[in-house]
């Protein structure tokens, strides 16, 4: 079991208020976040995370109301001891959320996607917010005035994009992802940065612009591994929003509670 990254932010945490736990696990890792209301208090990053880590916390923070993500595999003892909890979500296509899901296809739409589009709700209660998440791939989102989630597009991410240059030519070299000055590259190695990583920016700059074109004023957040990039380049008004994911699960939770 090894600990990524951690955060903690208050020492003086009265552990006896009621505080949410946060599990989102991805197919490499798993994201744990403990929230008092609104206010992330606590984060880990696991390469392995299972009961033993989960008791710990559920005890550490005096937990007792969970909501669970997963795109990878979840142990039934795990699942066993969360359904303990007063409260327990296992969050699926079928959960009960604060925004409403236009999408046409709800079964096959990435939970990450619908759980970062309400996390934009924490930001913008109001919604009429594009959300970009910068990561393996590029997704755009929107919720509208309604808060309703309209839908959104995907697009090879900066990595994905050079590793595809590599792969499917015969000379290309795989290069590192950098933000050159200029714009046009004056090598091999600066011209494939410069297509994968500022042709990205001009394909999300371009976006937003159109999507202001058709909805009026509206808010974009940013997040994703990638995110800090774009925050340096463009010139729009934008949130970065790091944790937005873990956030919106938070607010599907409180959803969910409020609701009973």
């Amino acid at each position: 079991m090894v600990c990524l990254w951690f955060l903690q932010v208050s020492d003086t945490l009265n552990t006896n208020s009621k505080v949410n736990l946060v599990i989102d696990i991805g197919n490499t890792r798993t994201k744990i976040a403990v929230f008092s209301t609104s206010e992330l208090i606590h984060l880990d990053i696991f390469d392995v995370f299972g009961v033993m880590k989960a008791r710990q916390i559920i005890k550490m923070f005096n937990i007792n109301k969970c909501i669970l993500s997963n795109s990878g595999n979840v142990s039934d003892k795990l699942l066993l001891l969360l359904s303990s909890l007063d409260q327990f979500i296992h969050f699926e296509k079928d959960t009960s959320t604060p925004i409403i899901n236009e999408n046409e296809t709800k079964a096959t739409l990435g939970k990450d996607r619908l759980a970062g589009a309400v996390g934009t709700l924490y930001y913008y209660p109001k919604g009429r917010t594009l959300k970009v998440d910068l990561g393996t791939c590029i997704t755009m989102d929107f919720v509208n005035e309604h808060l309703e989630f309209v839908g959104g597009n995907i697009s090879p991410g900066i990595n994905m994009r050079l590793k595809a240059m590599h792969h499917f030519t015969a000379k290309l070299p795989l290069v590192q992802v950098v933000v050159n000055e200029g714009l046009f590259g004056k090598t091999t190695t600066t011209a494939l940065q410069n297509g994968a990583v500022k042709g990205a920016f001009f394909e999300i700059e371009s976006f937003i612009h159109r999507v202001r074109e058709e909805f009026g004023i509206i808010n974009v957040i940013l997040t994703g591994g990638d995110a800090i990039l774009f925050e340096k380049y463009t010139k729009n008004e934008i949130f970065v929003a790091p944790n937005l994911v873990l956030e919106g699960l938070n607010e599907i939770l409180k959803y969910n509670a409020n609701k009973n």
